[in-house]
This record gives structure tokens, C-alpha cells and sequence, in this order.
């Protein structure tokens, strides 16, 4: 089995530096973009203790950050590689807060395996997790290829953007006839190939299922993007704030799905759950009895006390996993 790196995303957006540099690129760009996004859910910690309960087998984590680190962190872990932008992304594109524009240089940060799982920081493991889950024993991504409608959401335009690159280079029936088994694998179960089945009218690729889980990818493919769309890239890497016409890591991964390039996965062990007042109770209990494999708990503005609902989820990680790391000092 081939070595696997962890790759995760961090701002701690309550950094006064850091939210100033930010406004003022906001500002600059006419941009608006919600600080909602970027608050500090202070779970951090639990992201580090369960990837070393439920995946100990990682080669290495590399932990990208503006610059700043939380306290507790034990930089001299050696499995940990700590990565500032300016390390990898090159100086044109700085400084940004496109995470757009941090992903896409992904494949620059020095000593990246080619098989990597990119996380956000709301992406939790919450039980044993293989290799297997990721990458297929051949070392090509685990995923699910669904057509989906791309629904109207701050991002939305940016999927289109994507997914027009990939209509222009990939005709939809010539895919589906190629890898017919990838599309319809029995794996995805009965509701996900429906809704397959319900698209496969339309000419072009509609839309593509984003699960928002830890994405599995290959190295050398970012690289091959850059060939293909560097132009287009290098636009939205000079965005410093996310733009409407910028395209995201997302091209990459349809990309790879419709060239068929990955083994099917069911993604019925993991949950994609926006946190509100209404949803806190339902996620903290499903954390804390380990219903799901991976979490994504995506954040919102429908939040009365937040302090509160931090408190409840780290009291619903800390069910899971309740012993410090050797990440933490």
C-alpha cells in the first residue's frame, strides 16, 4: 500500500492581525465575504487526537496556516510539517485569503506524497479508518461519481465555473459508455443511482455530487490541471478574496472522475451536517456515539450563542476522543 499524507486547511479567525490583513482585502477586492466562515469553533485539537485514534497509519500531516499556530500545538511532532503560505504558494498570488488559491498550489508544498486526503478544519474522523477508504490498493482515489444539479449556494457559481472546463473537454456519453460499471456501481446505493439515472438525459454534465468529505487526490494530477488551465488558474490564484469567476480543487476531482481514473465508494458511513439551533442536539449526539466514519460540520449564521454551541461540541468530541495527542504539548 502506497504512503498516504494528510493535508489540512487552518485560520484562526479570531487572530486581530489576521482579521485586519483580511478586511482590508475585502475592501481592496470589493468582496463579501462572511467572517462567518472563518470563527474559530476552538475544536482543533480533537481534528489532531482522532486522526491519531482512527488513522495512525498517516505518513504525515501538513498543517497549512496564514502564519499563526495554536498554542497547544507540538510543532516537533514528527509526523507534523508545518506550512505557511508564503512556503509554498508562489509570490505573486500573496498574501491571500482565497482558500481557492491556497488549494489549488497544494501540489508545491515540499515533501507532499502523490496520495493525499485534503480536509478543511470542519472534516473530523469519528471512527477506525483504512487506507482503503481513500485510495484503492492499484493507488487510485476512493469516490463516488453521481450527476447531481448544482444548486444556487455562495459557491454555486463557482462549481459551474468548474464544471464548464470540464463539459468543454470531456463529451458526457463518451464517459459513461467507457466507465458505465464507475457510474453505476452498485456501491453508491439505490437513491444515488436514481438520481444518476433521472440526469443521464442531458448531453453534458449537469452537475456532480460534492460530498464535502476528506478528498482523496493524487499529486502529479494538480500539477496536470495547471498544464491544462494554468491561464485560468493563475486568474483566480490573483484573487485574493473567493470571486465569482474562480475555479476551485473541485476541477480536479470531476476531472478525475469522469476520465474514470478512481474505484467506486459508498459515502453511506459519512454526513455532511450544517450546524444551526435546530441541528446542535442531532450532531452532537450522532459525534458522540460515533454513528458516522467522517463528519463534515459545516457552519452558519442560524447561531444564537455560539460560546454555547462550541462548548457542546467539544463536550460531544471530547465522548470520542478525551485523551491529549502526542500533537498537543
Amino acid at each position: 500500500m502506497q504512503q498516504i499524507d494528510f493535508v489540512i486547511l487552518w485560520v484562526n479567525g479570531d487572530d486581530p492581525e489576521w482579521r485586519g490583513e483580511f478586511r482590508k482585502a475585502r475592501i481592496a477586492e470589493n468582496a463579501d465575504a462572511s467572517e462567518v466562515r472563518y470563527r474559530d469553533w476552538r475544536n482543533l485539537d480533537y481534528w489532531f487526537r482522532t486522526v491519531e485514534r482512527f488513522a495512525p497509519w498517516v505518513r504525515r500531516i501538513h498543517f497549512v496556516t496564514w502564519g499563526h499556530l495554536p498554542q497547544w500545538l507540538n510543532t516537533t511532532h514528527p509526523k507534523l510539517h508545518v506550512v505557511n503560505h508564503p512556503d509554498f504558494i508562489p509570490s505573486q498570488y500573496l498574501q491571500t485569503f482565497n482558500s481557492n488559491a491556497i488549494e489549488l498550489n497544494l501540489h508545491r508544498v515540499e515533501g507532499l506524497a502523490e496520495h493525499f486526503v485534503l480536509f478543511n478544519d470542519d472534516m473530523f474522523l469519528t471512527r477506525e479508518c483504512r487506507p482503503e477508504d481513500f485510495f484503492s490498493p492499484e493507488g487510485l482515489p476512493r469516490d463516488i461519481a453521481r450527476l447531481s444539479i448544482i444548486e444556487t449556494s455562495p459557491i454555486g457559481h463557482i462549481v459551474q465555473n468548474d464544471m464548464q472546463l470540464i463539459n468543454e473537454r470531456h463529451p458526457k456519453s463518451r464517459s459513461v459508455k467507457q466507465h458505465f460499471g464507475k457510474w453505476f456501481s452498485l456501491r453508491y446505493g439505490a437513491g444515488n443511482l436514481l438520481k444518476t439515472l433521472s440526469l443521464m438525459p442531458w448531453d453534458h454534465f449537469s452537475g456532480l455530487l460534492d460530498t464535502h468529505m476528506p478528498q482523496p487526490y493524487l499529486k502529479s494530477r494538480f500539477a496536470e490541471a495547471w498544464d491544462l488551465w494554468g491561464e485560468r488558474l493563475h486568474e483566480t490564484c490573483m484573487h485574493r478574496i473567493r470571486n465569482l469567476s474562480d475555479l476551485s480543487h473541485w476541477l480536479i476531482r470531476y476531472d478525475t472522475l469522469v476520465r474514470g481514473d478512481f474505484k467506486p465508494r459508498g459515502m453511506g458511513d459519512c454526513r455532511l451536517m450544517t450546524i444551526s439551533d435546530y441541528t446542535l442536539d442531532d450532531i452532537c449526539r450522532d459525534i458522540a456515539a460515533k454513528r458516522w466514519r467522517m463528519v463534515c460540520i459545516n457552519d452558519s449564521d442560524k447561531i444564537t450563542d455560539f460560546d454555547t454551541a462550541a462548548e457542546r461540541l467539544r463536550a460531544a468530541f471530547d465522548a470520542v476522543a478525551p485523551e491529549k495527542s502526542a500533537y498537543e504539548i
